[in-house]
């Protein structure tokens, strides 16, 4: 009965382009498997702002993004998404990063991510939370 209800008042809360949401969440998680920073940037509005990590100064607009991303591209990323959740126009997901940056240098990143879209479909906003416990 309890599952009945909260499947009940997710599915209000759901709207008609969840799936939209979905393929950005992968797509963008590809981009960083892939490096593809333009293929990245193309997901987010033009004055969309990141924060990577929480508390840190947020990176706001496509150039400041670009730069941010660039910064890292001599990385192999390998990611895995473990939990999405959709309600409206927001995104909530748990993945798993592997960066690789030589034989001897790598290290693993379970990262939490919120989102949020904009109208056009696009990423507005973008918060990773991740903290010394979430790397090994």
């Amino acid at each position: 009965m309890i599952r009945e209800a909260m499947l009940s008042l997710a599915a209000s809360r759901e709207r008609p382009d969840r799936a939209s949401i979905e393929k950005l969440v992968h797509t963008y998680l590809r981009t960083l498997d892939t490096g593809d920073i333009e293929g990245r940037l193309a997901l987010f509005a033009p004055d969309a702002t990141f924060e990577d990590p929480v508390g840190t100064p947020a990176i706001v607009g496509n150039a400041a993004l670009r730069a941010f991303w660039a910064g890292g591209s001599g990385l192999e990323v390998e990611t895995r998404l473990e939990m999405l959740a959709i309600t409206g126009n927001e995104a909530a997901y748990v993945f798993t990063a592997r960066l690789l940056a030589g034989a001897d240098d790598r290290v693993t990143i379970r990262v939490i991510e919120l989102l949020t879209v904009d109208a056009k479909g696009l990423i507005s906003t973008m918060r990773a939370y991740f903290d010394r416990h979430t790397i090994e």
